[in-house]
């Protein structure tokens, strides 16, 4: 393969866990990782209660998404028994206190302050990604210095940090309540489904929902916050055994207001091609094949093949056996993914730095065609777009296809037999 794409590889390794936190743990960190990579994430697991960061901070230049859910795949509802408190806001005196009481997927926007991240309760583990579009995760804290307030940069785990007393802030929803939900309160059956959380005109992103008796009601969000915060939906897919459900998946601006990030959380636990040829023309998309259990997630046990090339005719590949990530960059061919050998089901993770997630293929030739072949534009290549704003329903044009899986199987393989008499 030619370096320009071997480079794009990344195999992870492992890392010891803090206090607080399941080891191993690993992290694929960016640019440090891999030159010009424009994504960090981590792959952490948290077995008890801890307070992860104590005061606030913003990243000056890059979104940040933190998803918080049950620590097993792919039913990171049923798994899911926890509370977790944490802090946002565009100013230090406008903080607003966030309680995550369901699988929960968290945006940050650039310069927005955030943290405290307080994991209040773990009856049942957590599975903790973080994500930051950037190619570092560097930060800012408010700091008083000889009297002064300074904003000062860190790099993340910098000794310095630790020499400076941070500015005081302000959580304007603040009320004092410690827990406000206890072991077993979550109903993994009440939890949104796709179609709940798909947006159509005038609907907003669903921040909290009914699935958790509470003791306290939460606190009142911000219109601002509450589009930042999303109560991830339990979505119910008819693929096939090789793809089990439920899935969950950050399905971008489909599911959240202004969002810029599109990822699944999808187990493929046989053999498949996932996708054919294609490029994406605005945005890079990382590709993540870890092992199944978050507790281990470098247990992978399965065969890829990852086709990649400069163009759908010229495709290079790639077999790989251990966990890895797949760097994109816009306008580069990929597909199809073989996976084969799958002794273990694999975590696939498609992440992509847009919130409206397209893909382009290549269309059939045009160049006999009498019309096209006079016309001054014509072309012998043609291509097709296709993404999640247009992608609509095959059985119903009206609605949004949110990708269940029922048009490639057969109707008597996932109705009943009342359903199909009617």
């Amino acid at each position: 393969m030619q370096e320009k794409f071997e480079k794009l590889f990344y195999t992870f390794k492992p890392e010891d866990g803090p206090i607080g936190f399941q080891s191993p743990q690993t992290f694929f960190r960016g640019s440090d990782d891999m030159p010009e990579a424009m994504m960090n994430c981590g792959y952490q697991v948290i077995k008890e209660p801890v307070l992860i960061k104590d005061t606030p901070h913003y990243h000056a230049d890059a979104d940040e998404y933190l998803a918080i859910f049950g620590g097993k795949l792919p039913d990171v509802f049923a798994s899911w028994d926890a509370e977790v408190h944490f802090y946002m806001g565009p100013t230090l005196d406008q903080m607003e206190k966030v309680v995550v009481t369901d699988p929960t997927v968290i945006k940050i926007p650039k310069g927005w302050w955030h943290c405290p991240l307080d994991v209040v309760r773990v009856d049942k583990t957590i599975f903790f990604q973080y994500v930051l579009l950037g190619q570092r995760m560097d930060y800012v804290k408010s700091i008083e210095e000889n009297g002064e307030t300074k904003r000062m940069m860190f790099k993340e785990g910098d000794p310095a940090e630790k020499k400076y007393t941070v500015s005081k802030w302000i959580v304007i929803n603040e009320d004092g309540v410690k827990s406000y939900t206890d072991k077993g309160a979550y109903d993994d059956l009440k939890a949104p489904t796709g179609d709940e959380c798909i947006r159509y005109p005038g609907t907003v992103t669903k921040p909290y929902t009914n699935a958790c008796v509470l003791k306290a009601q939460k606190p009142v969000l911000s219109k601002d916050v509450s589009k930042c915060v999303l109560a991830m939906p339990r979505e119910i897919t008819f693929w096939g055994d090789w793809c089990p459900c439920p899935q969950t998946y950050l399905r971008g601006t489909i599911y959240m207001e202004d969002a810029t990030f599109d990822v699944g959380y999808q187990l493929y636990a046989g053999e498949a091609d996932a996708e054919v040829t294609h490029f994406h023309s605005s945005a890079e998309e990382y590709c993540y094949f870890m092992g199944p259990d978050p507790n281990n997630i470098l247990d992978f046990d399965a065969e890829i093949e990852m086709l990649i090339g400069d163009d759908p005719d010229h495709l290079e590949s790639k077999i790989f056996t251990q966990a890895t990530v797949v760097r994109l960059p816009a306008n580069t061919w990929h597909a199809p993914i073989k996976f084969r050998k799958v002794k273990k089901p694999v975590l696939f993770q498609a992440a992509y730095l847009a919130g409206n997630w397209g893909v382009i293929y290549k269309g059939p030739d045009r160049a006999d065609d009498e019309v096209n072949a006079s016309a001054p534009h014509a072309r012998r290549d043609t291509y097709e777009y296709m993404g999640n704003d247009t992608r609509k329903c095959k059985f119903d044009y009206n609605k949004r296809c949110n990708i269940c899986g029922k048009c490639f199987r057969k109707p008597e393989e996932y109705l009943s037999k009342e359903e199909l008499s009617k």
